[in-house]
């Protein structure tokens, strides 16, 4: 159980620093770094190439200014442009509003971001972690149990398409070090971390 606990306390602490990756929350991302030993911050494939003027620049090419560098960071963009699909899209965001909702996660209203920002979602994840570890903390297995099965839910209806479209479409336009090797090592992680 100590095992499994410390593996969740992992997880929480990496899908935070991916957080502030993809909400461009240098100042954040830079803290949290700071907060784990060295020889773990190196082993991240992507840190090691984070220049905060340079990732930062690119973090506006890809994720805010619409142009050639441009990869939507919002899950409602993958969906097709049809009315059922759009239909369908403002359901699974009411859905998505409603996982949030049930354990009180408001973090996306904080920063003044949409429910279906990859950086919410994961946000949202590594808000379910800490729940993980607190019921690890309290003996409480249904509650772990069920926490495990809204990450799965969330992942697999509103956020793996997203990803998959990201790495099939978008990471070919990604030229920058840092980015080159922080998204398919998320999408790696992220698979991980929902098991």
């Amino acid at each position: 159980m100590v095992v499994i606990q410390a593996e969740t306390y992992g997880k929480h602490l990496l899908t935070q620093i991916f957080t502030h990756v993809w909400y461009g929350d240098w100042d954040r991302y830079e803290d949290m770094i700071n907060q784990i030993p060295e020889e773990l911050a190196r082993g991240l494939p992507f840190h090691p190439f984070y220049e905060r003027k340079q990732t930062s620049f690119w973090y506006d090419n890809y994720f805010l200014v619409p142009g050639d560098y441009f990869i939507p960071p919002y899950v409602s963009s993958y969906r097709s442009k049809t009315k059922e699909d759009q239909h369908q899209a403002k359901k699974d965001l009411l859905c998505l509003i409603g996982a949030f909702d049930k354990v009180g996660f408001y973090y996306p209203l904080e920063q003044e971001e949409f429910p279906d920002h990859i950086g919410s979602i994961t946000a949202f994840i590594a808000a379910l972690l800490l729940e993980e570890i607190n019921a690890y903390e309290n003996s409480d297995e249904k509650l772990v149990k069920s926490l495990k099965s809204v990450k799965k839910e969330v992942y697999e209806n509103y956020f793996q398409g997203c990803l998959e479209h990201i790495s099939t479409f978008h990471l070919k336009k990604v030229e920058d070090p840092f980015f080159k090797k922080f998204l398919p090592y998320y999408m790696e992680s992220i698979k991980e971390i929902i098991k």
